[in-house]
């Protein structure tokens, strides 16, 4: 019959070029979950710039009728905003993965190539992941709150269903977390790659 420990001291016996294939199997693992996770932040990108082209023939439509025709629709202008809102929830996690967000570079720009790779490590495991996860749950209950009462717009001709729009924000600060993962993955097989040389 065999112990707990067999399991761990069989482990601790692996020889060193043993651990070097294990280790580099599961560094080639983590990189390619971190690829996987890059191009489905990568597809949610290229939605929210065609959203953009939605919101642009949704204001020139509503400009056109506006002075054109004399007619305007309470429910369209809503609409270029909830497209606004969308495109922006799900355009966060790509801004952050093309690097396009706001962050004190003065800072970075001078740390040594180890101690950046040890920032990319991080900073999504000490901030971006946890603060994305924090605002996705706390959000959560704004949007079952908005959906028990059935909200809609406070305004005659409105749109119907905020909860639709609202569950944007839970999902978007949803994306960036995975987003923080995939960074939080390539900055540690960067780390151990920087280590290896």
């Amino acid at each position: 019959m065999s112990t707990p420990e067999g399991p761990v001291l069989s482990a601790l016996a692996v020889t060193a070029d043993e651990r070097g294939v294990d280790r580099a199997r599961l560094l080639a693992s983590l990189a390619r979950l971190s690829a996987r996770l890059d191009r489905f932040i990568g597809r949610l990108g290229k939605l929210s710039a065609w959203l953009g082209l939605v919101l642009v023939l949704l204001v020139a439509g509503d400009v056109i009728a506006r002075y054109v025709w004399h007619v305007g629709s309470v429910a369209e202008q809503e609409l270029e905003w909830h497209v606004l809102a969308v495109m922006a929830m799900l355009g966060a996690s790509f801004t952050l993965q093309q690097g396009e967000h706001v962050r004190v570079d003065i800072f970075y720009q001078h740390y040594s190539e180890r101690t950046k790779r040890w920032m990319d490590v991080l900073t999504p495991l000490l901030v971006v992941v946890p603060t994305a996860l924090f605002i996705a749950g706390v959000s959560l209950q704004f949007v079952a709150m908005s959906y028990q009462v059935h909200e809609g717009s406070p305004d005659p001709g409105g749109l119907p269903a905020r909860y639709v729009l609202k569950a944007f924000v839970p999902l978007g600060f949803g994306l960036v977390a995975v987003q923080g993962v995939a960074m939080l993955l390539d900055g540690i097989v960067k780390l151990a790659a920087g280590e290896k040389s």
